[in-house]
């Protein structure tokens, strides 16, 4: 149980600076997520990237823990299993005594290996904590690898989409709530706001429902969140029914000539 005062965020992220940087092996520091996109507030977690020597991952991360139990206990450390889809390490910590909001979730890669996630496009500007190499830079979208995955998931959806609708009909019509609110938001809700943001936000086109704020127009992202809760199973099906309008109007925007 998190004992208040709260450990504040700032201070979390001091003393990973800290140690971090007294270390020759760690080669860069720097926070991404919130920090990156000018949108921190009180509930924030801590996006932690980190550049070190390939033979040095597992220190880093001892590294790590030695400096947040400084702060408090760690009370849950959970590290993604490797390879991890992006080919770098992951782990997420959550100090007992701070906000759980506020847990660490960091991202170890090696010198040299793979994407940094610094496309300022999709990842905004990263916020350095140090980079004795000057590998912490803006990187160039790739737009033609873009534009390619997101061209495949346009086709995928124009075979998936309509035909998958019945299967929250189904699980409504079963009397099987749980399944139908699963359904909806897996077969109808985000593919919805995948083809919205394929219009308004091709660039992050694959980031799900996070950042619709500012990633859709007020009107839609009302519209869209309205849908997200709909309150009962008739009104789950009335969502059903206007996310794929919703689906067919913006197809078709997409598909009218340029």
């Amino acid at each position: 149980m998190t004992r208040f005062p709260a450990i504040p965020r700032d201070r979390i992220i001091g003393a990973l600076a800290a140690e971090l940087r007294a270390r020759e092996f760690v080669r860069a520091a720097w926070l991404a997520g919130s920090d990156a996109t000018g949108r921190t507030d009180e509930w924030s977690d801590i996006d932690l990237m980190l550049v070190v020597e390939e033979d040095r991952v597992e220190e880093t991360f001892a590294v790590l823990h030695a400096a947040l139990e400084t702060l408090s206990p760690i009370a849950h450390r959970f590290r993604l299993p490797s390879p991890a889809w992006h080919g770098h390490e992951q782990e997420f910590l959550l100090l007992r005594d701070s906000d759980p909001c506020h847990f660490v979730d960091v991202l170890v890669m090696k010198r040299g290996a793979g994407s940094l996630f610094l496309e300022p496009e999709r990842h905004g500007v990263p916020l350095i904590l140090f980079d004795r190499d000057g590998v912490a830079k803006s990187a160039p979208l790739d737009r033609e690898a873009l534009a390619g995955r997101r061209s495949r998931r346009l086709a995928e959806l124009r075979e998936t989409f309509f035909l998958f609708q019945s299967l929250i009909t189904r699980a409504v019509r079963r009397g099987h709530p749980a399944d139908a609110a699963a359904s909806f938001l897996a077969l109808a809700l985000r593919p919805l706001v995948e083809l919205l943001r394929m219009r308004y936000c091709p660039d992050r086109f694959d980031f799900g429902l996070r950042y619709l704020d500012r990633d859709l127009p007020p009107e839609v992202r009302r519209e869209v969140e309205a849908l997200a809760l709909p309150g009962s199973p008739d009104a789950l099906l009335r969502a059903r029914d206007r996310a794929e309008e919703m689906f067919r109007e913006t197809l078709g925007v997409l598909d009218a000539p340029r």
